[in-house]
């Protein structure tokens, strides 16, 4: 089961993502990114990855194709760290470990002060 949650303020919009993201789920996900990115043009759109309990190999390239369209993924746990460090530099290949909750690390934001 996933719960999808939007917060959103002047600065940003974020889609809270908890429990087990699965293929059956993606479709629902994808769509709800996409309605918020069109709405959010001038906000960026993240992907809160502090509630995810695991994804299986659907999930983890749905989160990438997200990434590959803009969204920021926030994470700070090791094993989704280390998921969204992959995505952003585009050695993806499936994992066999779940992943585990996480908490705040702004992986594009990083990325992005990395090429600076």
């Amino acid at each position: 089961m996933l719960r999808i949650s939007i917060e959103e303020d002047g600065i940003e919009l974020r889609l809270l993502l908890e429990g087990r993201l699965e293929e059956s789920l993606v479709p629902e996900l994808e769509k709800l990114f996409a309605e918020q990115m069109s709405r959010s043009t001038a906000r960026p759109v993240i992907v809160d990855l502090s509630g995810l309990t695991g994804m299986d190999e659907a999930g983890e390239s749905s989160l990438q194709k997200l990434y590959e369209r803009g969204a920021t993924l926030r994470c700070a746990d090791v094993m989704n760290t280390y998921l969204v460090e992959r995505m952003a530099h585009g050695s993806m290949k499936p994992l066999q470990a779940p992943c585990r909750p996480c908490h705040s690390n702004e992986t594009r934001e990083t990325k992005q002060m990395e090429e600076k």
